[in-house]
């Protein structure tokens, strides 16, 4: 019996392994607003320090979700690393099976002995991503925390109020997110602090490292995933156990066609961490007597 020959790669780069985690810092117990939780999960080039994505997500903590958010990595970036690291959580299910599936079907040469297709370790040792939560917490997550309470510490806010909860999705995910969305872009372009010791990038600016892998002395590892096998993977995940709308989406389109008429309705003042505990007051009493009709 012949065997396959198996590829080996003699340098790494980008893709050649990514890591992925949760970060609670701003969830239900760390807010104390009832049901408000605003959870992230992200995902980090070990080889080049750039974070592809990051995301608030509804819930960091069930596999469908994360299932459903790793699709939309997958898709963003055209292809899969050769290896994910991730923690022991149950939310890591789908993810598993999806990067286990592409990588077989799109890279069967890889040895699995010598490149395992996903690490599994505790949450606290995935020190790649672990440390730069750390940076989150300190450079952007408390102040994003001190405009949140304003509602719960001024009475603005009702846990008791049904509609108040969606109303602050729809308010504060765009904003929050745009503020995360910032903040990754000055990470991915920050320079980096040298470390002689490293056998990878230092001294450099992540997203230079990531788009030129070949100026660092690196190869481009990323393993091509064609859009249609992104896509039959999504239909096969939404009908085990739901819709990509139906895990990922802060409340219902019926909520959302309603807010946008009343924020309409009230002359559309500008959104911004500053001023949206002022447009809640303003929507909230319109939406409310809408519901009691």
């Amino acid at each position: 019996m012949i065997s396959k020959p198996m590829v080996h790669f003699q340098r790494c780069g980008p893709f050649h392994e990514i890591s992925s985690d949760g970060h609670e810092k701003l969830g239900k117990q760390a807010l104390d607003m009832g049901d408000i939780g605003l959870p992230i999960y992200g995902y980090k080039d070990k080889w080049s320090d750039d974070i592809p994505l990051m995301s608030f997500v509804p819930n960091s903590r069930t596999a469908a979700a994360i299932g459903h958010l790793f699709l939309d990595f997958i898709e963003a970036a055209g292809g899969i690393s050769i290896q994910m690291t991730m923690d022991k959580g149950s939310e890591i299910g789908w993810q598993y099976v999806i990067q286990d599936t592409f990588r077989t079907t799109f890279a069967p040469d890889i040895d699995p002995e010598v490149y395992p297709v996903c690490r599994l370790i505790k949450s606290v040792h995935n020190t790649i991503i672990e440390a730069f939560w750390r940076w989150l917490k300190d450079k952007l997550g408390r102040n994003l925390k001190e405009f949140i309470l304003i509602g719960k510490r001024e009475r603005i806010f009702s846990p008791d109020i049904d509609f108040h909860v969606s109303l602050f999705y729809w308010i504060f995910i765009p904003l929050l997110q745009a503020k995360l969305d910032e903040f990754r872009l000055w990470w991915n372009h920050h320079r980096v602090r040298v470390q002689i010791e490293k056998n990878m990038p230092s001294g450099h600016v992540p997203a230079d490292a990531f788009a030129h892998p070949k100026n660092f002395g690196g190869i481009d590892c990323r393993i091509s995933v064609p859009q249609a096998a992104v896509d039959d993977m999504r239909q096969m995940l939404t009908e085990e156990v739901g819709s990509r709308e139906s895990h990922l989406s802060w409340f219902t389109l019926e909520f959302a066609e309603l807010a946008e008429q009343v924020y309409l309705h009230i002359g559309k003042p500008t959104l911004s961490l500053e001023t949206a505990w002022g447009v809640f007051q303003q929507m909230a009493q319109p939406i409310a007597d809408v519901i009691e009709l």
